[in-house]
């Protein structure tokens, strides 16, 4: 009886140990990743569209390659530039993600700066605003922000929970393929 309790106790204090160490240390930073406070705290257009966040996240690397020649592998958002990206998204097209057909849909686009895309589920809606800024060199500095507002309830806040270590996951591995490809293509 006295280890069970005892053992009971002890995965207690590390459950609550690990999570206020994620809350702490590793949620900060993944908020975060690569950005830096003006990144972080400036506007980005779609910003208007989920006016209070219950989450937001804002990423951001640089990309040794011009914005044009960035933006046909954001369209794809990581894939191989296809003919449909050298003609353009266009506002209401929509990307995919899920085998029920369900995506993104394009909110605004000004190629080869602004890309907003915008998720209305029945959880939440989920905004991705992504921005190619050229800097020094002809290099880009992409930034990348999600901001979600999820239903009142149970499911929206299992959405909140699931999306904030998903969100992060997808988005950075977009990034670096995104990165890898724009500057293997130069």
């Amino acid at each position: 009886m006295f280890m069970a309790r005892y053992m009971t106790r002890s995965m207690l204090r590390f459950a609550v140990g690990a999570a206020a160490g994620y809350m702490l240390a590793v949620r900060p930073w993944h908020l975060r990743w690569g950005a830096d406070d003006g990144e972080v705290y400036g506007e980005m257009a779609g910003d208007d569209i989920v006016r209070t966040p219950q989450y937001q996240a804002t990423r951001a690397i640089t990309v040794e390659a011009s914005p044009a020649a960035v933006w046909p592998w954001l369209v794809q958002l990581g894939g191989p530039p296809a003919e449909e990206a050298e003609q353009g998204l266009k506002v209401g097209d929509t990307l995919r993600s899920g085998p029920d057909g369900a995506g993104f849909v394009v909110e605004q686009t000004d190629p080869p700066h602004t890309l907003v895309l915008v998720h209305r589920g029945e959880e939440a809606i989920t905004t991705c605003s992504i921005s190619l800024r050229e800097i020094d060199d002809g290099r880009t500095r992409m930034v990348f922000r999600v901001r979600i507002k999820a239903e009142p309830g149970l499911s929206g806040t299992l959405y909140l929970a699931r999306m904030d270590l998903a969100d992060f996951l997808t988005v950075r591995r977009q990034m670096q393929t995104i990165k890898s490809r724009a500057e293997s293509a130069r």
